[in-house]
């Protein structure tokens, strides 16, 4: 089965794998090998990506997504460049697909140190090994160890590709951070967990419902209307999660001794960026009404989520700043090209979209020297919480 590139098949619970190099690399074939797909032809668009589904047994399906050739010059236009080396930016695995018969040593090593500058975990393959001399493949194996050498044509050899890439998915899979960080909860704590009973509610709840289980905690689900009840009726409470759009109610009815967090500020936790979301919400205080702010949407859970973004960050944000403040905002996986005219940028929690894509518009604005924030430590900070709620995961205030 394959599909084009869109939110359907973006799924953030799935491994994703890009395949990528230059035409005649041979990387659509072995995108077919992987997911069985019968043709993966490029449909309206020529460069669009192509999208399967890469079965890896015990590691789980993972989405394979094939990218359009990156040496076509008289044919590819720079944005088509542009979105083939995002997608692998927010790659959990890239497959680096080289034909071993034009190995250009010069390219690789320019594509290598970019690889390795922008923390892409890849795998190299050397396609078309039935067709060279075995010398100069037992000299390539010498030099590249950790490469894999194939024939796309040959079932065995596509195999030990599927094998080898199972084998990174687990390993990956084994070093993700937990979704609850060690030594937040203890067994026997009550956790308070406030949930929105007129939906919208994020695609992590029930997994950090899951996860608190195994902790040992004791998970208590209320909504805000009955927050002030359930906190005097439990015998105590040794954690609030609350959605951060909630903050100023929840700010007056938790108390201070009780430490209090936000859905979205855990999973910035898990994907390494809190640090740089704090730092880049500490920033509102220095906007002023001539200040430009990207607000960017990366996934689409409805209107409430659109409604966070797009009218209560920004009437809080003008309240503080002035109403003359300029704000932008994007929809979908890409960045504007413009990004360094920006003095903030804002992502969305990204709880439906895979950590590295997270990480990769983060590093995105990094690289632009923009500061970076999310939903979540903007509406902290807004709500005069976020030292308080940064505290409560370890995270450090500049």
């Amino acid at each position: 089965m394959r599909q084009r590139l869109n939110s359907a098949v973006i799924d953030g619970n799935k491994r994703h794998i890009v395949l990528f190099g230059k035409n005649g690399s041979g990387k659509t074939s072995i995108f077919l090998q992987l997911t069985g797909a019968m043709s993966a032809g490029m449909g309206a668009a020529k460069f669009d990506p192509v999208v399967g589904i890469c079965r890896l047994g015990r590691a789980g399906d993972a989405i394979m997504i094939d990218t359009a050739g990156l040496n076509s010059t008289a044919e590819l236009h720079d944005e088509n460049v542009r979105r083939t080396l995002n997608l692998v930016r927010r790659a959990d695995i890239a497959i680096y697909v080289i034909n071993v018969q034009e190995f250009d040593r010069r390219a690789y090593a320019r594509d290598h140190a970019w690889l390795e500058r922008s923390r892409i975990p890849y795998l190299l393959v050397f396609n078309h090994c039935d067709e060279a001399y075995a010398g100069d493949i037992a000299r390539l194996k010498t030099e590249f160890h950790d490469a894999v050498f194939i024939s796309s044509q040959t079932p065995g050899s596509v195999s030990l590709l599927r094998t080898r890439l199972t084998q990174m998915v687990r390993e990956r899979n084994r070093l993700e951070p937990p979704l609850i960080p060690q030594g937040l909860v203890r067994p026997g704590d009550y956790v308070l967990m406030l949930a929105m009973g007129s939906g919208g509610a994020s695609p992590k709840e029930h997994e950090m419902i899951t996860a608190l289980l195994r902790c040992g905690a004791r998970c208590v689900v209320t909504e805000l209307r009955d927050l002030k009840n359930v906190l005097e009726e439990l015998p105590r409470v040794d954690l609030v999660i609350a959605y951060a759009r909630l903050f100023d109610q929840v700010r007056s009815l938790v108390p201070e001794s009780v430490p209090l967090t936000s859905y979205s500020l855990l999973y910035s936790l898990q994907t390494g960026v809190l640090d740089t979301a704090i730092a880049g919400a500490n920033v509102i205080s220095s906007l002023t009404p001539q200040s430009r702010v990207l607000i960017a949407e990366g996934c689409k859970n409805g209107c409430w989520h659109r409604d966070i973004g797009r009218v209560k960050i920004p009437r809080a944000l003008r309240k503080a700043v002035g109403e003359g403040l300029h704000i932008d905002y994007a929809s979908g996986l890409d960045l504007p090209e413009n990004i360094d005219s920006y003095d903030l940028v804002i992502h969305c929690a990204g709880c439906a979209m895979t950590q590295r894509a997270v990480q990769a518009r983060v590093e995105i604005c990094r690289e632009a020297g923009v500061p970076a924030a999310n939903y979540g430590t903007v509406l902290a900070e807004l709500s005069g919480l976020l030292p308080r709620c940064a505290q409560v995961l370890g995270a450090e205030m500049p």
